[in-house]
């Protein structure tokens, strides 16, 4: 049977133009006959796809410097060695099989050839075998971003502003749970035997493999579940299941008593956000200004009493000054900005 130090770099190459996206037609069809050869092809694919997650990962970190960012992808990887007393790194993908010495290796030095092909110094990736890890890794949106980001299973999350995720370095070996305060979009590599679980205090959203929207900010009254493939089940901790959703389907629960209701979603407003469009829709005034917080990453204040106004609009590239003055010809107010803090007073 062929190793994996037996596969030469122009296969590697062929994987890594084919996650990126970038693979012409003809490549790929050499690409698939490869894999199709035996299971061993289709192994080593899925560890090189790991292993680009999570240089991917780092890619995607920008806002952090080279040391943060590091230890981000040290969460993402374990370190290995039969030998405790050397000092060389061994470098081996988070996952349910495990390796002989001979092929940690292997990856490790597939680790440093992938960073190379795209673009990261291998130095980048030197680590002692004592290194210890956090238990938790917590990424955050800030205010005004969106950010995106693939777990360590190849699950791509979408963050929107001002968003927070944080789950366990065993995350896509023991479980592939995942708390969150914010709004996330998820497209779910499927595991028929690790469920995708996302907790939002007592209430709980689990699949095996699907894309859907959680809007759960901390400070909001309601949250809500819209999916767009697969199906999504609903429900409180180890207690009743509100329900089973199927694409197009939307469940908002009442945070404070759980009251829930089931109704259909709109592709074009639930999640539109990633596309960088923020939809209101026949939304009170207090609403409106939750969303414009988080949009701009600002703090508004309004002072006297507030319009029952609801508004219809969309958000595109407006700054934050075009919206207000666009608020002002619905409803006159008169408003200042200064730095991140805006006041509102109507007129």
């Amino acid at each position: 049977m062929e190793e994996y130090h037996n596969i030469d770099e122009h296969k590697l190459t062929l994987i890594i133009d084919f996650l990126e996206g970038s693979l012409s037609e003809k490549d790929n069809d050499e690409l698939q006959l490869w894999l199709a050869e035996s299971e061993l092809h289709a192994s080593y694919f899925e560890e090189i796809k790991k292993i680009y997650y999570s240089f991917e990962y780092i890619k995607e970190s920008q806002k952090y410097d080279k040391d943060k960012a590091f230890d981000l992808f040290k969460e993402r990887i374990a370190v290995s060695s039969n030998d405790t007393k050397e000092e060389d790194a061994r470098v081996n993908i988070i996952a349910e099989k495990s390796y002989n010495r001979k092929t940690l290796l292997t990856v490790a030095g597939i680790a440093a050839t992938i960073a190379l092909l795209i673009g990261f110094s291998f130095s980048f990736l030197q680590m002692k075998s004592t290194t210890s890890f956090q238990k938790d890794v917590t990424v955050e949106s800030p205010p005004g971003q969106k950010t995106k980001l693939f777990l360590p299973d190849g699950t791509l999350v979408w963050l929107n502003s001002g968003t927070r995720i944080t789950y366990n370095t065993d995350y896509g070996v023991d479980n592939r749970n995942i708390k969150m305060d914010g709004e996330a979009f998820f497209d779910v590599t499927r595991n028929v035997e690790l469920s995708f679980k996302v907790v939002i205090n007592d209430i709980q959203v689990s699949v095996l493999g699907t894309s859907f929207d959680v809007e759960a900010y901390q400070r909001d009254k309601e949250m809500s579940v819209s999916v767009m493939t697969g199906q999504v089940s609903v429900g409180k901790i180890n207690d009743k299941i509100f329900g089973v959703l199927k694409p197009n389907e939307k469940i908002v629960i009442n945070k404070d008593n759980n009251n829930f209701k089931i109704q259909a979603c709109d592709p074009d407003i639930d999640g539109i956000w990633r596309h960088g469009q923020l939809k209101i829709i026949n939304d009170p005034m207090p609403v409106v200004i939750s969303k414009m917080e988080r949009w701009y990453g600002v703090n508004i204040t309004v002072e006297g009493k507030i319009s029952h106004e609801h508004y219809w609009m969309t958000i595109k590239t407006e700054s934050l000054t075009e919206i207000l003055e666009l608020i002002n010809k619905i409803t006159p107010i008169n408003y200042k900005i200064k730095g991140e803090e805006v006041i509102i007073r109507y007129k």
